[in-house]
């Protein structure tokens, strides 16, 4: 099978394309600010020669979702505990990216920070790229 005229797609890092299921655990400690990263993935058949910027934001529907369909009852974190780098870029020749994350949260459980990828571009075009329907989403849950 010939790939190597299909389109980028953009991912997270931790996801069902990568054979992990989420939502997924947060495993530091929630007692004290903790300064970590989310992986963004750019899956294409080469190496990519032009900076791909993509837009990162809070989506509460997952919550809700998560909620309903396990009789939990996480909340989203509420934004003063987390600052979030809502800009990605991956530079031309990597295929990786990390959206920067502080968690400012002092023991407090049952929050859930879902992320999802808004829009992926290539800067010098503007040519917009696929955000992966099965993992352009991600959810840290802090029980």
């Amino acid at each position: 099978m010939d790939v190597s005229n299909t389109a980028p797609i953009i991912e997270f890092g931790q996801s069902p394309a990568q054979g992990v299921m989420g939502p997924f655990v947060y495993g530091g400690d929630t007692t004290a600010m903790a300064d970590t990263a989310v992986a963004l993935v750019l899956a294409s058949p080469q190496v990519e020669s032009d900076t791909l910027q993509t837009l990162v934001s809070v989506d509460p529907t997952q919550v809700t979702s998560y909620n309903t369909n396990n009789g939990t009852n996480f909340s989203v974190l509420p934004d003063s505990l987390f600052t979030i780098s809502d800009t990605v870029n991956i530079l031309p020749g990597y295929r990786v990216g990390s959206i920067q994350v502080t968690l400012k949260f002092p023991g407090l459980h049952n929050y859930a920070l879902p992320l999802k990828i808004s829009a992926s571009y290539f800067l010098n075009n503007n040519q917009q790229v696929i955000v992966s329907s099965n993992s352009g989403t991600f959810m840290w849950l802090f029980p």
